[in-house]
């Protein structure tokens, strides 16, 4: 119950940030989007608490499919090629099933003699990013930059572990309008976080890469 609550406030706020002061004219936009998310190693592993000092090698993540909700707003005027928008992206980055060369079991004891046979490992970021696209056209290439925060789930024996952390990306897209309100689009983002799964004593860099595609409407 506490994580759905959580989980909540974290869409409310960033919702909340889209709310500008004028209305007026502006653009709002509501959009769904899926595809595919390609992560990278998680990375410079290392020990927390009673294993600090523990290394261990780079864990092989699995892809996997994703989805999420978009929602955002352009400037009115002669700054309509400027918005802001709150993005959420889900996907599950399970650690594959390898070996693990550190000197002490950071994954549990599912971590059994030296190996894992894999681990799951969900990926949930919520981020207001600021948007610059070529406005005025059918079709709208956009660039965006943006930070918020990232809940992931690690799920190992005996027990799960959640987690919150900031999270940063940038991202680069291409919208295409079919009518004066629909249109769809293609989408890469790039995501950066340190992750430390304090109750199982480790952290490490994760590096997530994000193809979604969805369709918008703009109001």
């Amino acid at each position: 119950m506490r994580r759905r609550s959580l989980f909540v406030r974290l869409i409310v706020l960033g919702l909340c940030g889209l709310a500008w002061s004028e209305m007026g004219r502006a653009e709002w936009y509501i959009a769904g989007q899926g595809g595919y998310q390609f992560p990278q190693d998680l990375a410079n592993v290392r020990g927390t608490g009673n294993f600090s000092g523990v290394t261990s090698n780079d864990l092989d993540l699995n892809n996997q499919a994703a989805f999420g909700l978009k929602g955002g707003r352009f400037l009115d005027g002669s700054l309509n090629w400027l918005g802001l928008e709150f993005d959420y992206s889900h996907s599950d980055a399970n650690i594959a099933e390898q070996r693990v060369t550190a000197g002490a079991p950071i994954l549990g004891v599912t971590q059994q003699s030296g190996r894992t046979p894999g681990v799951g490992l969900s990926v949930n970021h919520m981020t207001v990013n600021v948007i610059a696209r070529y406005s005025g056209s059918r079709i709208q290439p956009y660039i965006g930059v943006g930070g918020g925060l990232g809940v992931s789930l690690l799920r190992t024996t005996p027990q799960d572990e959640t987690i919150v952390y900031p999270v940063f990306n940038v991202l680069v897209g291409t919208k295409v309008f079919v009518t004066k309100h629909v249109a769809f689009f293609t989408e890469y983002k790039h995501a950066r976080a340190t992750v430390e799964f304090s109750d199982h004593h480790f952290e490490g860099d994760l590096r997530t890469n994000w193809f979604m595609g969805g369709l918008a409407y703009h109001f």
